[in-house]
């Protein structure tokens, strides 16, 4: 019996028991029956599926996980296991999640299998949770529990030279910017075309005017020093604790996670998370909570360094949007959510005059 499977009916007793066990979760106890509840959210790279567990012995057990597969979506599927999407995921949980302090998922089994193209993550249910949603976007209140989960992830690894080997699948470097660069001049005019008449027209003049400035930009980023990054760092891939005993934010989703300027996470949340005259309002605060505690967790980053990062990490949310338009699955709420977040994220740029840092 294969332990990878994307097919959620194949997920049975027999699986999950031996599953489990060989996680240390079961501890000699048999699950004697799954029922699959069906899928979370909205699914445009990956699928996550609630499960139901009845065991022969419940205490101290899971009555429910959340498995996580490639997505339903043949191209989205592909383009996922060749950019190395999926294979980031499943090294950060391997290499990663234990060395920094983010509150992220339990991870109970994870199978990946590169030679078929097949994976499948079981972790906790943290049914418990509300997820975030990236069109509503966050309270004050909900960021600055986004920016205390930030500095767990940023300040353990602050220049860490060693970041880099997580995953030996990505290119470094200038190669790397290279790279990215080609991805975002192939998606801009298709992701122009599908969402450009949603936008405002200084935004679409900001998505194209980005090309010639694309390499710069990320050799003006990479100036501080590198850490580990999460690069989808957003409300849609945030769980808030609603209910007693539920930690008061978990971050999902690492199909993206990097070694990077931290900027390009704070950027991309404030940017996202709210409409610009309310970012604009709260912004300078959750920056400064920001390097208060990261000075307090024995970083040295001051505030000019970090505002001047701040801005130009700002423009990561319009690259992010525009690649992830073309390459992800696409559905009504996706093109909704897509337009938002490139309508936010091109504001806070030219707010921000991003690429008047950058000599454009």
């Amino acid at each position: 019996m294969t332990m990878v499977n994307s097919d959620p009916a194949q997920l049975d007793a027999a699986w999950m028991t031996g599953a489990l066990e060989h996680a240390g979760v079961a501890r000699g106890a048999a699950v004697t029956a799954v029922e699959f509840a069906g899928y979370i959210g909205t699914g445009q790279t990956g699928r996550n599926g609630r499960f139901h567990l009845t065991w022969d012995d419940p205490a101290g057990r899971p009555s429910s996980v959340v498995a996580k597969f490639p997505s339903g979506d043949p191209v989205a599927r592909a383009n996922a296991f060749e950019n190395g999407t999926y294979v980031t995921e499943y090294a950060f949980y391997e290499k990663v999640a234990h060395t920094v302090d983010i509150r992220v998922p339990e991870m109970f089994v994870a199978h990946f299998d590169e030679t078929v193209k097949d994976f499948v993550f079981v972790m906790e249910d943290l049914s418990g949770s509300r997820q975030g949603d990236q069109i509503v976007g966050l309270t004050p209140e909900e960021a600055a529990l986004a920016v205390e989960q930030a500095v767990g992830l940023h300040a353990p690894r602050w220049g860490d030279p060693t970041l880099p080997d997580f995953v030996t699948h990505r290119a470094s470097g200038e190669e790397r910017a290279i790279q990215l660069a080609t991805m975002y001049g192939m998606c801009t005019e298709p992701f122009l075309d599908r969402l450009g008449s949603r936008l405002d027209p200084d935004v679409v003049d900001l998505v194209r005017a980005i090309g010639p400035h694309f390499v710069p930009w990320l050799i003006a980023v990479s100036e501080t020093p590198s850490t580990m990054i999460h690069l989808d760092f957003r409300p849609d891939n945030f769980l808030f604790g609603v209910e007693d005993g539920a930690p008061p934010l978990v971050v999902v989703d690492w199909q993206t996670a990097a070694d990077g300027n931290a900027m390009m996470d704070l950027g991309y949340m404030i940017g996202g998370s709210f409409e610009p005259a309310q970012r604009a309002a709260v912004e300078a605060d959750l920056l400064r909570d920001y390097v208060a505690r990261m000075n307090g967790r024995g970083v040295d980053y001051g505030w000019d360094v970090a505002w001047r990062d701040y801005r130009l990490g700002a423009l990561w949310g319009v690259v992010m949007t525009v690649i992830a338009t073309i390459l992800a699955a696409e559905t009504e709420r996706g093109n909704d959510m897509l337009t938002v977040m490139a309508q936010r994220h091109g504001r806070h740029s030219l707010d921000l005059d991003t690429l008047g840092l950058l000599g454009g």
